[in-house]
């Protein structure tokens, strides 16, 4: 009798459960779980404009490409941000916590010395970084698969200098920062001008100077034929450059180093004056001609915003994260995501953009250009050169 009953129960839930309306029936499948990426790069600190610049050119990327979702195949991309203000310590802890929270990729970050510290990490916990404006030749090589980057090499920087002349027993000198930016730059100017027959006189400055006037001194005292600048220090740099240009060195050795933000075109362009500098660039606004540039433009127009140097680096990272995503969630597997990339060739804000297969750089245009003064005394930049599929 007792069995009887089981069974007449047994009938009856199971008849409730058939008899369950569809719409409050459990779902199939549940949609995929998130997708986290960490975001290291400086928002404070003498690297602070280049991070807000590459932030920025992130976040509207990811929004851009994914149609407003921040959803690619149906998991949401949930970014989360680290400042390292340009402290290598503070970027290591912050890639450690992250990796160990669950996030699948980590990008950022504008300090050379930063991304060279990262880049093992990211190999010895099997995460793919995609580095950002920091331009060390180093941070990118063909024995780190786990490493891409979104902005150039140093070694790039030098490809709008091909047509610079003369340069045989001519003395270059290499003014920069004593960091790894700096060296990365001695080690590119040396490796691209070399062969061409140049000769070399470094001056490294400790990034602690205040006082630029011995080094500007030494500058002049060296009577180089070029004096190439490498500096990324925004909140000394005007100081370092009214220094060299008070010592008379640009009335000796002619200046060649790069456009920097938008923000410096005023002072950079007052201290040039009548120098006839070589700038070199890796990005300035109005270049690029492509619906992605002219939506970037129309969307930072609207909303106040200016383009900043870095601002294509954010958003190439923006195409390279949804690349490495691309079937590729539910579940997310690292080596598909390297797959995805090595090779991926895009149309970026600043047109042709190719992932080299071998050291995960991007090969993409440079550009000389120029700085002139307007009517109104400011100063504007204009394009001198393309130089198309730069390689590094």
């Amino acid at each position: 009798m007792k069995n009887g009953k089981l069974k007449r129960v047994g009938i009856a839930l199971l008849s409730i459960a058939v008899a369950t309306p569809i719409g409050l029936a459990a779902p199939a499948s549940s949609a995929p779980a998130d997708i986290k990426v960490g975001v290291i790069t400086s928002t404070s600190g003498p690297l602070k404009s280049y991070g807000d610049a590459y932030t920025d050119g992130l976040e509207w990327g990811l929004k851009y490409f994914t149609k407003g979702t921040m959803k690619v195949n149906g998991a949401k991309i949930v970014l989360t941000k680290k400042d390292d203000g340009g402290v290598p310590d503070s970027a290591i802890a912050s890639f450690k916590e992250l990796v160990g929270s669950g996030h699948s990729i980590i990008a950022g970050t504008a300090s050379s010395a930063i991304a060279l510290g990262l880049a093992p990490l990211a190999q010895q916990n099997k995460t793919l970084y995609i580095s950002g404006p920091a331009k060390n030749d180093g941070i990118t090589t063909a024995a780190n698969k786990y490493v891409f980057r979104s902005g150039n090499t140093s070694l790039q920087d030098f490809a709008p200098l091909a047509g610079l002349r003369p340069m045989k027993g001519q003395k270059v000198l290499l003014f920069v920062e004593d960091n790894a930016f700096g060296l990365g730059n001695i080690a590119a100017a040396k490796a691209y001008l070399t062969p061409q027959g140049a000769t070399f006189e470094e001056i490294k400055v400790p990034m602690t100077t205040t006082e630029f006037t011995p080094f500007a001194k030494q500058a002049a005292d060296a009577k180089a034929r070029y004096i190439f600048i490498a500096w990324s220090n925004t909140l000394n740099s005007a100081a370092m450059f009214t220094s060299l240009r008070q010592q008379g060195v640009f009335q000796i050795s002619r200046p060649v180093t790069g456009l920097a933000d938008v923000a410096t075109y005023n002072v950079m362009g007052t201290i040039f004056e009548g120098a006839n500098a070589v700038l070199t660039s890796s990005y300035f606004p109005g270049v690029g001609k492509s619906a992605i540039a002219s939506a970037l433009a129309s969307d930072y127009a609207a909303s106040g915003k200016k383009e900043g140097l870095f601002t294509p680096d954010g958003v190439n990272a923006a195409q390279l994260i949804i690349r490495a995503l691309k079937s590729n969630v539910a579940p997310y597997n690292v080596d598909k995501a390297i797959t995805n990339l090595e090779g991926f060739s895009f149309i970026g804000i600043k047109g042709q953009t190719t992932v080299d297969k071998t050291k995960h750089y991007l090969i993409q245009p440079m550009y000389l250009a120029a700085l002139n003064k307007a009517a109104d005394g400011s100063y504007k930049p204009s394009l001198v050169k393309t130089i198309f599929n730069v390689k590094a």
